[in-house]
């Protein structure tokens, strides 16, 4: 009997020491399968941190060094075995550390994916569409452009011959150089259809503001042409350079054309860490570059593209803009909201679009903050207050992404929203260059502003020949004191 209870304690032993070694081996796997996993990341990371190349070599050098001594710590007690009971208990210790570590190094791989991903779509952002509309009248009984097919259209003799040739109709057409004549002709019923640009609609829609509800668009026609980058590019990482900051008056596409409300050049000298906003109003009476005949309002630059926006800003400060970013109301709404709103401080209550701004600093979300920075009604000096509202909303989300822990905590949903939402010739490595730079000298940047003013009057214009529009005549001597001051900055002299 007692050789049978030894037979049984024997046989117990054996199986719980096999349950243990079954136990440990299953554990050393995990640590095998977790310090490989951990190695592979490792790699991973210091390869998308040299892709993206944002951090100067010594710290890079740096960064390779500790993570490289991390992984060899990980790995020695990860990877071996001991029989030491410290030891044990250390690699189980350093197991949980690497789990931790890996969640870690896997959301950082993602972040940088994000931001290289970004990078790549600034690259690809080449081209600009032009929208045209094959307009007839709300009551008219064409449902579809086909059923324009041997009736008459008229067009404005300067329309895009890519848009014609898209009609694939035998149409009666008709050209106008009389934009007033066109819409006269539609009203009146004396021809079925009229083809119109973003340019011409509008000014219909701004000179009769039942003008939308008295018309019906059947076709959208969009006409897409690549960009020529025109800039005269600098090392930004050493050198001032200045960026023009055009926000379009649309939603959504980013490169559609359209007028260009907000026209701020940033000069920024990354020497003395300065930046100056120059603010131009939209309605600034100057000579489209290019062109002759009858001056235009700045705001209609953009119609003829980023570049015809970049040119006549660079005759009006006799300077070069390096880099440009196109912006629109998206953009603004949409990355306001995702920083948590902006501070400014308003001279004045106003009422915009339901949002409440109060005398004072306020707190606004994005559609607040683009009523904010598109309102002039409200003010006596109306376009000139409304250049200093956008110098402030663009200061404050400057201040918010560079100051507290937004950028850390948001950033990913802030890459989001950046892509595919703006423009600009900036390229990876413009961009890394500069942000190398930045990372080594951890200078904290003085933001100045200044606006070039003018007085109202009304003249006819490049785009709308034949017709008196509100305008501002430049006073020279605002333009000239902002080239003086941008040249101060280019030539490395700190402004006051």
């Amino acid at each position: 009997m007692a050789k049978k209870k030894k037979v049984a304690s024997n046989t117990n032993s054996k199986s719980n020491i096999s349950k243990r070694r079954k136990r440990r081996k299953i554990r050393n796997i995990i640590c095998l399968v977790t310090g490989l996993l951990f190695t592979i990341l490792t790699i991973t990371l210091i390869v998308f941190l040299k892709m993206l190349n944002i951090l100067p070599d010594v710290y890079f050098t740096i960064v390779f060094v500790i993570l490289g001594i991390i992984t060899f710590v990980i790995d020695f007690f990860l990877l071996l075995r001991f029989k030491n009971k410290l030891f044990r208990f250390l690699k189980y210790v350093f197991l949980l550390i690497t789990i931790i570590l890996i969640g870690c190094y896997s959301y950082g791989i993602y972040s940088l994916n994000k931001t290289l991903n970004l990078f790549d779509n600034i690259m690809m952002i080449s081209k600009e569409v032009s929208n045209y509309y094959i307009v007839v009248l709300s009551s008219s009984k064409y449902k579809e452009t086909s059923d324009l097919d041997g009736h008459s259209v008229s067009y404005y003799f300067n329309t895009d011959k890519k848009v014609l040739d898209s009609i694939k109709m035998d149409l009666d057409y008709s050209i106008e150089n009389d934009l007033i004549k066109m819409k006269d002709k539609l009203i009146n019923g004396d021809v079925d259809a009229i083809i119109v640009s973003d340019i011409v609609l509008n000014r219909y829609e701004e000179d009769d503001e039942e003008f939308s509800s008295k018309i019906r668009v059947l076709e959208t026609i969009s006409i897409s042409s690549e960009i020529e980058d025109i800039t005269k590019k600098v090392t930004m990482k050493n050198t001032p350079f200045s960026v023009l900051i055009s926000g379009i008056d649309t939603y959504g596409d980013i490169n559609i054309t359209s007028r260009n409300d907000v026209n701020i050049v940033a000069t920024v000298n990354p020497n003395t860490n300065e930046i100056l906003l120059t603010s131009i109003p939209r309605d600034y009476y100057v000579q489209l570059h290019g062109t002759t005949g009858p001056k235009d309002k700045l705001t209609h630059a953009s119609y003829y593209g980023i570049n015809m926006a970049v040119q006549t800003i660079e005759d009006i400060l006799d300077i070069d803009i390096n880099y440009y970013v196109k912006v629109n109301f998206t953009t603004v709404v949409e990355l306001v909201d995702e920083v948590g709103g902006v501070e400014i401080n308003s001279d004045r209550y106003l009422y915009l679009d339901g949002c409440n701004v109060r005398k004072g600093i306020n707190t606004l979300n994005g559609k607040c903050a683009l009523a904010y920075a598109r309102e002039r009604k409200s003010y006596e000096d109306g376009d000139r207050h409304r250049g200093r509202n956008q110098q402030d909303i663009i200061t404050a989300i400057f201040k918010k992404l560079t100051s507290g822990t937004t950028i850390i905590t948001e950033y990913n949903n802030i890459i989001d929203v950046l892509n595919g939402k703006f423009a600009t010739n900036m390229d990876m490595n413009d961009v890394s260059e500069f942000i190398k730079y930045e990372v080594g000298d951890l200078g904290s940047y003085t933001i100045k502003s200044i606006q070039l003013d003018g007085y109202g009057s009304s003249g006819e214009t490049y785009s709308y020949p034949g017709q008196d529009l509100w305008i501002m005549i430049p006073y020279e001597d605002t333009i000239t004191n902002a080239k003086t001051l941008i040249g101060k900055m280019l030539k490395n002299e700190k402004i006051n």
